[in-house]
């Protein structure tokens, strides 16, 4: 394990979504990393990437203002947060080109926000989601836990010292009203961070890409469909 390291370390770059397809099948990650073979995708809806966009407007509103939005500051789970002030800092962050990085040995792992709350002097990654009806926390823990604890790993890699925990925030529609305008039920959801846990998967990651390809995940539906395929 240490030579493997050593040898593949370099140069090695991973996003949080690249670290949740290593967990979801080595494999798969293997594949895209060391053959630059990704798997297949269908047509990609535009719907979530807009509705990010204008969430993110409107938090900024609010941030001008220096205030939470009232469907949050109403929410005991919110009291004694605010939305980090510094709007041209988070656009950098909002970018994955510019946004923030961690290094170790040569590997970096690089995300971008979608936005950041402060309690007192403590920092709380915020993620926007959009999901057809209202979730779990069990299913947001699964998806997105990963996700969160990068955004920890990230915040604290650049002086910011993290809260312990972050907020999802899911926008599902419930209906439609007069001249077509959508009423969303928004639903937070509160998560535990460990930047330890998201510094494991960056080194089991790149570990994994130097050596032969690894097992297949039992559960994943492409490697096995290609086993189906080939017997």
């Amino acid at each position: 394990y240490p030579r493997l390291m050593s040898l593949t370390i370099k140069n090695f770059q991973v996003s949080p979504s690249g670290l949740s397809l290593f967990k979801d099948c080595p494999r798969c990650f293997w594949l895209e990393k060391v053959r630059g073979i990704k798997r297949p995708r269908g047509i990609f809806p535009s719907l979530p990437s807009g509705m990010d966009r204008v969430i993110k407007v409107y938090f900024d509103k609010f941030r001008a203002r220096g205030a939470l939005p009232p469907e949050l500051s109403a929410r005991p789970e919110f009291r004694g947060l605010r939305l980090y002030e510094n709007h041209a800092q988070l656009e950098r962050w909002r970018n994955w080109r510019t946004g923030l990085e961690f290094f170790e040995n040569g590997a970096r792992l690089f995300g971008a926000l979608d936005d950041l709350l402060v309690a007192s002097d403590l920092y709380v990654p915020f993620d926007y989601k959009t999901k057809g009806s209202p979730t779990s926390e069990a299913d947001a823990t699964k998806y997105y836990q990963t996700q969160l604890d990068c955004y920890a790993l990230l915040l604290e890699a650049n002086g910011m010292k993290t809260a312990g925990y972050g907020f999802l925030l899911y926008y599902s529609p419930s209906e439609v009203n007069e001249n077509g305008n959508v009423a969303f039920e928004i639903q937070p959801i509160k998560i535990e961070t460990d930047i330890e846990r998201a510094k494991s998967l960056v080194r089991q990651s790149a570990a994994v890409t130097g050596g032969a390809a690894p097992k297949a995940s039992a559960n994943c539906e492409y490697c096995n469909w290609l086993e189906k395929f080939r017997k």
